[in-house]
């Protein structure tokens, strides 16, 4: 692997900037509505076995990880175009969800940096923009830090499927 500038990267040294595409934020932070309180405005869903709990996102470190479920489930059927599937991690030791190529990848390259642990569609957030409030699900939380936030992307151009 070698990146655009020619250098080298050994496979035994790479982590998640070495291996995912950056992503300038600056534009679509100025389209939140942060201000004061925030942390508290903005709150995450998670599913358990026994329902659905809601935490504001300062709170969000409390969450019992090893008891959530996936917010959303993976859907399979004849001539979709996303290729949802399951991608076994040696890392954690279990197989995971995945609804893209894309997120395959990903899935993969955390098993080789040895990802502690990767929760699919982990939550469902609930914030604030400019244009009024909005609901996301992030593609994954995990990583090499163990809690990052992840969400997979296309690259603007590539194939694949339209939205």
């Amino acid at each position: 692997m070698s990146t655009s500038a020619g250098a080298v990267i050994r496979s035994d040294l790479c982590g998640l900037d070495e291996l995912l595409a950056g992503f300038d934020a600056s534009a679509a932070r100025d389209r939140l509505v942060l201000g004061d309180g925030w942390l508290r405005r903005w709150v995450g869903s998670w599913r358990f076995d026994d329902g659905v709990v809601s935490w504001p996102l300062r709170d969000m470190t409390s969450v019992p990880l090893d008891l959530s479920r996936p917010v959303r489930r993976f859907t399979w059927r004849a001539r979709q175009r996303h290729r949802p599937g399951l991608q076994f991690m040696v890392s954690t030791g279990r197989h995971h969800g995945f609804e893209s190529l894309e997120e395959q990848r990903l899935l993969l390259a955390l098993d080789f940096m040895g990802a502690v642990e990767v929760l699919p569609q982990p939550f469902e957030l609930d914030f604030e923009h400019v244009e009024g409030r909005a609901r996301h699900v992030p593609d994954f939380l995990g990583g090499d830090a163990g809690r990052r936030v992840l969400a997979v992307r296309r690259p603007p151009g590539a194939p694949g499927r339209r939205r």
